[in-house]
């Protein structure tokens, strides 16, 4: 029985030559991938060798990882988050509070933009309007990385009476100068 087992050690040796034959192919088709995937690969200068093709990619790579910090940047910035030059111990920044007011037809439209914790300019402008003979219509709010976005649509209080250019366009004046003071000082919004 012992005599029916044949040692073939070309066997053994054949195998290990197609696994590693095989793991070649699979870096190549790799490398080639990674080398499709890089950009200003300049075919007329020939072949380009392996370490090269690396180093092109690890290059790559680094730029990209550049491009997207200063892409963060830009965004924030954008945003009104890039204005970090008051960062104080409890890590606050300073947040500017702006506002637009319009006539829209015969409704006021105001868009507010504050920090996330402004609630207070929020309830004095709606105050404000208030006592100045407006009703609140709708009001919109959306929160973006700590700042808040707010949309007031106020009309006259009161049955058929509609906001008239001169009496709307005062009332905008007076919500645009009672937010310019909030620009004047500088107030600070948690960024945790």
């Amino acid at each position: 029985m012992a005599d029916n087992f044949i040692y073939c050690p070309s066997s053994a040796k054949t195998d290990q030559e197609i696994i590693e034959r095989n793991r070649r192919d699979e870096m190549k088709a790799l490398l080639s991938q990674l080398h499709s995937l890089v950009p200003n690969q300049n075919s007329t200068e020939g072949e380009t060798t392996l370490p090269d093709q690396l180093e092109n990619a690890t290059n790559y790579i680094k730029q990209l990882k550049e491009n997207v910090e200063k892409l963060k940047e830009k965004r924030e910035k954008l945003m009104g988050l890039g204005e970090k030059s008051t960062i104080t111990s409890e890590n606050k920044a300073r947040v500017i509070v702006q506002v637009e007011a319009h006539l829209v037809g015969s409704s006021l439209e105001i868009l507010l933009t504050t920090g996330s914790d402004y609630h207070l300019v929020l309830r004095q402008i709606i105050q404000l309007l208030q006592e100045n003979g407006t009703e609140i219509v709708d009001i919109n709010q959306s929160t973006v990385a700590n700042r808040a976005f707010h949309k007031i649509i106020a009309q006259m209080a009161g049955e058929g009476t509609t906001l008239e250019g001169a009496k709307g366009e005062r009332i905008c004046e007076r919500v645009k100068k009672f937010v310019s003071h909030y620009k004047d000082d500088q107030y600070t919004v948690d960024l945790d």
